[in-house]
């Protein structure tokens, strides 16, 4: 089987920011340990989109962008996840992570953010 060409991922300035406020409130709900496993598999689950990124769903909140974001699920607990936002740049062969979101907040804030 032949191997697709990696893409490049890059985390917005945003989404850093995103995902900062992600692991305050990690830090803050979980122990260090568990805070710690998590935070890194977050992050990895974003950095394995340079392998496939075509794979996430449609967010079908941020279409009226017309970047054809889409998303991942990373399963924090049995009832919260988190989504990580992204859109693919064929051209450039660059992936764009655009937010870490918690789905416990209201999708609607999706749009705003």
């Amino acid at each position: 089987m032949e191997k697709q060409a990696s893409y490049l991922v890059e985390i917005t300035p945003e989404a850093e920011q995103y995902y900062l406020n992600l692991l305050t409130h990690l830090y803050q709900t979980h122990s260090s340990e568990s805070a710690d496993e998590k935070s890194t598999e977050i992050l990895d689950l974003a950095l394995s989109l340079s392998d496939f990124p075509n794979r996430g769903r449609k967010e079908d909140e941020l279409e009226y962008l017309g970047k054809g974001h889409q998303f991942l699920v990373y399963s924090l607990t049995n009832r919260k996840t988190v989504k990580i936002i992204y859109f693919v740049e064929e051209s450039t062969k660059k992936v764009y992570v655009t937010d870490f979101f918690a789905t416990e907040m209201s999708p609607t804030k999706i749009k705003k953010k």
